[in-house]
């Protein structure tokens, strides 16, 4: 059961993200039928599931949540603010609680009741409103609901009054009997569910339920099937029930189940009757019709009881249970395996390329017993082949392992949210891009760097709303998140509409705590990284969002872990921009082989914008010995790439950045590009071949070196060094521009 509940846990996760979207459109205003159907399923579909492996503290909370959904989708009430408002907090609620039931951390229960008495309240306000006004003493049952004949024998009541004495009448207690078709149990729900429903609305009013289960249909064990339905209840809810709440339990079902709803008889008050009368309780005469003494199983009779006279009673349900029982009774599970959803078209691709690769490996062992000119041509050119089709089965395993930021991007609803409680402000989240795709490992490592971001944006980049009005701002703040393709690589962008980056403050604070000297000229772009400091924080006191000066520290490091940049962009008064630049994929790199000072190294594609011969005339120097490069009127800086690395065969001279003019004369120029758009010239022997090749850490096989990335093993066997173009560029232009090189070293960093 333990492979089937993980499937279960990974189809939560999917109706959270689609309740998590749907939720969010109607925060927008969209409130679409579908949109609101969409909404109603997710929170359906978790609770039929959560109700097949008894996880009956998740099967509570989403049954009152659908009651609430059900409201919205019959139009009850409408999607208002205040109302989105609730059902964003309760999908919260049913996150944890999902994750409370796969082993997480166990759900503040008296969270859960808050959001459990809200929703409550909301299904009430909807059901009040859409009662339609009946005549005097008549009950409201709707008219398509017909009662069900359920097998029930009536038994008389002998009640000897003795002396007659004027019977005080009591409100009828209402009756539910109910039959579920064989298609309730095949679509994964369960009877359970209606019996747990009855059972809050009886609770709610402070009364219990009793429930009485016909087993007349049962057939033998050797009979009995699966998914066939042959039970069926009748359950008394205290007369303070209202018809209206008892038929709410049913309207999720209602296609799926025989049901009536009614009152009994009218009854006398048994205060007014000889105290020695017998019970009155009904006593069925079909002797296998047996009573279950909780809404989750049927209690079976012990043996001993099978010939006795009296038959079973109808034994009433205890008090409500405790919202979180099914947590602390879940068991320990196995570690949960990752998995990933593919389009099958993608898998089909893969398997047409796998079986040419095969063709292609049996073409080339015939051609390598040829020992003819001829052959030996056509064997190369197999060889070509299978190199060709290698490359396609590497971009379909790509695109296999690709999944949209979708999953992530949804996740961080929820932490704006949260930051929004933490501090009193109003803000929307707007995501963008949700569809970009990129290697699953990097979705995975993405969600702390962004909560880490969006919570610093809410906290300190959004204004007060007191803030934001007297500067003429609307009260809301906004936030978009966005993701996009750009240059080979996957740019993630979160933009505020704040107050900016406040840099005089920042280089304070900065000095204040000893990061920089306070005579370092720094530019404004040095100032905006000087947050990534660590020990750095502008906050004054410590509190649940800020104040340690580790959050913007950490997210540098994990994006770096990454081989990712950070930029920043910033304008007083009107907002900023953080940039993450990301590689698309963690394992398989398009490079190009080059060579310099006797080493083979490989450069990402994607950082080269052209190659060239270099010319004399269009290289100058500077007046600190550095030299700069004229390319079609764009100058930019030269970086000998075997001496800034330190190579053992770099040409050895007095300035490390200004080579011998002559010895340009044979070398190769690459310009290359950071993400932010900076461009610089490497100084390279010569351009061996185009590849892809396998990416591999050097920081966890080694350590981390300037101006290298990461390292791969090449087609012979040798280890090569995959370069950092972002740290190179910012370190050449940092050296022209004549800044502390200690200062810079660490930003550029």
């Amino acid at each position: 059961m333990d492979d089937i509940l993980q499937i279960f846990f990974q189809e939560c996760d999917e109706q959270l993200q689609e309740l998590e979207g749907g939720l969010s459109a109607l925060s927008d205003g969209v409130s679409e039928h579908e949109t609101v159907n969409a909404v109603f399923r997710a929170v359906h579909s978790i609770k039929g599931g959560a109700a097949s492996f008894g996880l009956d503290n998740l099967v509570r909370f989403a049954h009152v949540f659908e009651n609430a959904l059900d409201g919205l989708r019959s139009e009850r009430f409408a999607p208002t603010h205040d109302v989105v408002k609730i059902f964003l907090k309760a999908m919260d609620v049913l996150s944890d609680l999902v994750n409370e039931a796969r082993g997480g951390a166990a759900v503040d229960p008296a969270r859960v009741a808050e959001s459990h008495a809200e929703l409550a309240d909301i299904g009430a306000t909807g059901s009040q409103a859409s009662t339609a006004p009946t005549a005097a003493g008549e009950d409201a049952i709707p008219a398509d609901f017909s009662p069900v004949p359920m097998d029930f024998e009536p038994v008389p009541f002998d009640f000897d009054f003795g002396e007659e004495e004027e019977a005080t009448p009591v409100a009828s207690p209402l009756v539910v009997t109910f039959r579920p078709h064989d298609a309730l149990y095949q679509r994964g729900d369960d009877a359970r569910n209606i019996l747990i429903g009855l059972a809050d609305i009886a609770h709610a009013c402070g009364g219990e339920i009793q429930t009485l289960c016909d087993r007349t249909t049962l057939p033998p064990l050797a009979d009995l099937g699966v998914d066939t339905s042959y039970l069926s209840w009748r359950v008394v809810l205290p007369a303070e029930v209202a018809e209206e709440s008892a038929q709410a339990v049913f309207d999720w079902v209602s296609d799926d189940c025989d049901f009536s709803i009614a009152r009994e008889a009218p009854q006398v008050d048994p205060s007014m009757t000889d105290p020695s009368v017998a019970d009155p309780s009904p006593e069925p005469d079909d002797a296998r019709a047996r009573p279950i003494e909780a809404p989750e199983a049927v209690s079976p009779v012990p043996a001993e009881d099978e010939h006795a006279a009296e038959p079973p009673r109808i034994t009433p349900i205890p008090a409500p249970l405790d919202l979180h029982a099914g947590a602390q009774s879940t068991t320990v599970r196995k570690p949960e395996q990752a998995s990933i959803r593919v389009d099958l078209h993608r898998i089909d691709d893969l398997m047409d390329l796998v079986g040419e690769l095969v063709i292609a490996q049996a073409a080339i062992e015939s051609l390598s017993r040829r020992t003819d000119p001829a052959g030996q041509q056509e064997l190369l050119q197999s060889i070509g082949s299978m190199q060709s089709l290698t490359r396609d089965i590497q971009d379909a395993v790509m695109a296999v392992r690709a999944q949209p930021v979708r999953a992530v991007f949804q996740r961080m609803q929820r932490v704006v949210r949260e930051a929004c409680s933490m501090t009193g402000k109003e803000i929307a989240l707007t995501l963008e891009g949700e569809d970009t795709e990129v290697d699953r490992t990097l979705i995975e490592k993405l969600t702390d760097p962004l909560t880490h971001m969006l919570r610093n944006a809410v906290d300190h980049g959004i204004e007060s709303t007191k803030a934001r009005i007297a500067a003429g701002k609307p009260a809301e703040g906004r936030i978009v998140l966005s993701a996009e393709h750009r240059s080979g690589r996957i740019l993630i962008t979160i933009k505020d509409d704040g107050a900016g980056i406040n840099r005089q403050r920042v280089f304070e604070t900065a000095v204040k705590r000893g990061i920089v000297p306070a005579d370092a000229a720094l530019s404004d772009d040095e100032i905006n990284n000087l947050i990534f400091m660590p020990g750095f924080s502008t906050a004054s006191t410590v509190s649940d969002l800020s104040g340690r000066g580790v959050g913007m520290d950490v997210v540098r490091q994990a994006i770096q872990s990454l081989g990712g940049r950070i930029t920043i962009s910033s304008t007083p008064g009107r907002g900023t921009t953080f940039g993450f630049s990301l590689p698309l994929t963690l394992a398989i790199l398009d490079g190009m082989l080059i060579a310099a000072g006797g080493s083979t190294m490989v450069i990402p594609i994607a950082s080269v914008i052209e190659t060239m011969i270099a010319s004399r005339g269009d290289i100058y120097a500077l007046p600190n010995g550095r030299n700069v490069i004229s390319i079609r009127g764009d100058c930019m800086p030269l970086i000998p790439l075997a001496t800034a690395l330190k190579l053992p065969g770099a040409p050895s001279h007095n300035h490390p950045a200004a080579p011998p003019r002559d010895a340009l004369d044979a070398s190769v120029i690459l310009v290359v590009e950071n993400e932010s758009g900076a461009r610089a010239a490497l100084i390279v022997d010569e351009i061996r071949d185009q590849t892809q090749v396998v990416i591999k850490s050097i920081e966890s096989n080694y350590r981390q070196i300037f101006g290298v990335s990461a390292a791969t093993i090449l087609g012979d066997g040798s280890v090569s060094l995959i370069l950092d173009v972002s740290a190179l560029v910012a370190s050449a232009i940092g050296q022209i521009d004549g800044k502390p090189s200690n200062i810079r070293a660490e930003l550029a960093a």
